[in-house]
């Protein structure tokens, strides 16, 4: 397994800095704005915005494994 992951300049935070988490909260991206605050599941730290996480999902194509 390759640990290394391409950087992707987005602002969104894959890894939570403050636990270590992958997984966020969950909102509706039907009805958030583009400035909804995106949170850390586990400990609520703010790992981005709506629109980070969409430049993230647009960009981040073929560039991780899992």
């Amino acid at each position: 397994m390759n640990l290394q992951q391409p950087t992707v300049r987005t602002g969104f935070k894959i890894v939570c800095t403050d636990c270590g988490n992958l997984s966020i909260k969950p909102t509706d991206p039907a009805h958030a704005s583009d400035d909804t605050v995106i949170e850390c599941r586990r400990c609520s730290a703010v790992r981005g915005t709506m629109a980070d996480l969409q430049v993230l999902a647009r960009r981040g194509r073929d560039l991780f494994e899992f």
